[in-house]
């Protein structure tokens, strides 16, 4: 049995200076059993009783979206989804079927407003964009390259929420009739903007368990053919762990963590709670506006 404990890994990272990653693990361990079994009941987001999640699985305060914006990478995703993301034919075309239900009801349309100013009721049913952050095979290859110029330590935002979406909402769209020809116009003149993850421990179906690093009370270091081998079935995992200096100090031994040590911790416990991450929102002007022909 590893002398190392799982639920020493928040410690260990707050000793790096990663609060969030921490906060949002702490949460993890601390709830109650809850995980979806297969990816579309995760994305559906309906438990292994075949539930929806309880609302204590949603969590919209411990990110925000002022802090996700300090680090570039995830910017660059922010400012691509609210300059051209938004205006791409797609997005029009799901704006188009977002707004069509009401253009006879309204002059306004304040989506907020309708979903009684919730985060989940407005991504449910107002959500039509979203950029993804280190979600491609690409990406991660960038986000392996980024973080082994930190020798493999992750910053805060990766160990929060390793891939994740920026999405964007209808805000406020505003509708004009052509009484002579029968036609109806609708501008979208402002859209909300907000980061959501899944905070999850589950496996992708038929994948080998994802390596999440070697960790000790101390820290973490990323094994560079564990991170590549995460890539590619065909390369083993380094299964043993990693000693740095005197290895009878305890901080000086490294453990291979993957998805699956939480999951036996899980079933062990009869705890451990995935849980959805909304970030806060932010309001974006859309100019010019967004012109939708209905």
């Amino acid at each position: 049995m590893s002398p190392f404990d799982i639920q020493e890994i928040p410690a260990a990272m707050r000793k790096m200076l990663l609060p969030v990653s921490a906060t949002l693990m702490e949460r993890w361990f601390a709830g109650k059993l809850n995980y979806s079994p297969t990816d579309a009941e995760e994305a559906a987001e309906i438990n292994q009783n075949g539930m929806p999640y309880p609302p204590e699985m949603y969590d919209a305060t411990t990110v925000k979206l002022d802090w996700v914006l300090r680090f570039a990478h995830a910017k660059e995703k922010y400012d691509y989804l609210i300059t051209e993301a938004i205006r791409s034919p797609t997005a029009k075309e799901v704006l188009k079927r977002k707004i069509l239900p009401y253009k006879n009801s309204m002059t306004l349309l304040d989506c907020a407003d309708m979903c009684d100013d919730d985060t989940a009721k407005l991504h449910r049913h107002f959500q039509f964009q979203l950029a993804s952050v280190d979600g491609t095979f690409a990406q991660k290859i960038e986000l392996f390259l980024r973080n082994m110029r930190r020798s493999g330590v992750p910053n805060d935002l990766t160990g929060a929420l390793g891939s994740f979406n920026f999405y964007a909402a209808l805000g406020h769209a505003r509708f004009h009739w052509n009484v002579g020809s029968r036609s109806t116009r609708a501008e979208v003149k402002g859209i909300w903007v907000y980061v959501k993850d899944n905070y999850t421990f589950t496996d992708r179906q038929g994948d080998r368990s994802q390596y999440l690093g070697h960790w000790s009370t101390d820290g973490v270091i990323v094994i560079p053919l564990d991170a590549v081998a995460a890539t590619s079935p065909y390369i083993p995992y380094i299964e043993s762990s990693v000693t740095l200096g005197d290895p009878v100090i305890k901080g000086n031994v490294y453990y291979p963590v993957h998805n699956s040590d939480f999951r036996r911790w899980s079933a062990k416990h009869h705890r451990g709670g995935d849980f959805v991450v909304y970030s806060d929102r932010r309001y974006v002007p859309v100019v010019p506006p967004i012109t939708i022909d209905l």
